[in-house]
């Protein structure tokens, strides 16, 4: 049953779309400073969380759903190099009468090992592990905690495949097991959303439902936005930074309009995250993850890094926004072009990006979505983009009811 599952996910998905599901880590640092850090947050630990009570024999892989890359410095060269390999696996029981549970693993090649560590450390901070991981894999899914739930760790003998891309075939992966809830990274939605459709009949008029469907959409991304905001503001209420928010990184539960009150999202991929304080150390703790203009890698002041989570907030759910009110392909934005318009040009100058967007008939859509509310939802994303406010102080702005 297991085996059908997984290979009908896998027939559902194209490859292209598989390699997006799992991209959070696009944004990554050089190679150098992962090697510097990885021995020292392998220290921490087994220091701090202690070793792994499961094993490779735990778990049978299903199906490969993508890879990860990190970006290489070469020496002449920068080239993306796989780090993280996922799968959909069986978590095998260990007692008579349990039945074998569907679970994410991801397996951290060597040249990714500090990503690995990192977010183990930042995880069991911010969720804590559980016990009884197969217990915890085996209940129902919940809205809360706001993070993809990490079950625990192990450290093996690398796949056939994982040991032919590695540049130290010989040494172990890391891996990370997670709780499979079905929730779909933001990014697949990005690359299929469509302008919603609306329902005619007898005694309505064309208008009108057009009206109520784009209505429902709007109910939706506002819904998305006040999730997503949320996630960070429980990220940061706890003392930890995510340091690589973007689509790749943001699971939520539908991407249907008609599902916007129960809609909930889970954050994914705290490799490049922060913790504050940092534990017994009492060193920051963290790997800097180079996402945004201006950014300081070697600052490890939590206020820096909330500042930058807000920043990667706006830079996603603009991406969001301008994908679901496209009418064409001309009106969604990539995120390299909302990157410069958001820091580079209109900073400080929201009615400049109105007026800009204004001009463009391809984005008409989404200037009328953000000038509901007497322009709500441009001064929402002014405040994202400067970063004054804390997240939770922001879950109460107009936009958001």
């Amino acid at each position: 049953m297991l085996s059908q599952q997984a290979a009908k996910l896998r027939a559902s998905i194209s490859d292209d779309e598989l390699r997006k599901s799992y991209d959070g880590f696009e944004n990554a640092p050089r190679s150098g400073v992962l090697g510097l850090q990885a021995y020292q947050l392998e220290e921490r630990v087994f220091k701090e969380i202690g070793p792994s009570f499961l094993d490779s024999v735990d778990f049978e892989v299903v199906q490969q759903l993508g890879r990860i890359s990190v970006m290489r410095d070469t020496g002449g060269s920068v080239e993306g190099t796989t780090a993280v390999i996922a799968y959909a696996a069986r978590f095998l029981p260990r007692l008579p009468m349990q039945r074998s549970l569907t679970v994410l693993l991801k397996e951290y090649l060597p040249v990714s090992r500090a990503v690995a560590y990192n977010e183990l450390l930042v995880m069991s901070k911010l969720a804590g592990l559980p016990e009884d991981q197969y217990s915890a894999a085996n209940r129902p899914s919940t809205r809360f905690p706001p993070i993809v739930p990490l079950l625990g760790y192990f450290v093996s003998a690398p796949t056939e495949e994982a040991a032919s891309l590695s540049m130290d075939a010989e040494a172990d992966s890391v891996w990370l097991v997670y709780k499979w809830e079905g929730l779909k990274p933001l990014n697949m939605y990005l690359g299929d959303v469509r302008p919603p459709e609306p329902s005619f009949s007898f005694f309505k008029k064309k208008e009108v439902a057009e009206a109520e469907a784009w209505a429902a959409r709007h109910k939706l991304l506002r819904s998305l936005a006040r999730s997503v905001l949320g996630a960070v503001a429980y990220c940061h209420s706890n003392g930890v930074v995510h340091g690589s928010l973007s689509s790749g990184t943001v699971f939520v539960s539908s991407t249907d309009d008609a599902d916007a009150e129960g809609l909930f999202v889970k954050l994914d991929n705290f490799g490049f995250g922060r913790l504050d304080p940092a534990g017994v150390s009492g060193v920051p703790l963290g790997l800097a993850s180079p996402q945004l203009p201006g950014q300081d890698l070697d600052s490890t002041a939590p206020r820096e890094g909330r500042k930058f989570d807000l920043q990667a907030t706006a830079l996603t759910l603009l991406e969001v926004f301008s994908a679901a009110t496209a009418t064409s392909p001309a009106g969604q934005l990539p995120r390299t072009s909302i990157t410069r318009l958001l820091f580079e040009i209109y900073y400080d100058d929201v009615q400049g990006l109105r007026t800009f967007a204004e001009d463009d008939p391809n984005l008409a859509r989404l200037v009328a979505f953000l000038d509901e509310g007497e322009g709500a939802g441009w001064d929402f994303l002014a405040q994202l983009t400067r970063g004054a406010r804390a997240a939770g102080d922001l879950l109460i702005h107009p936009f958001l009811r």
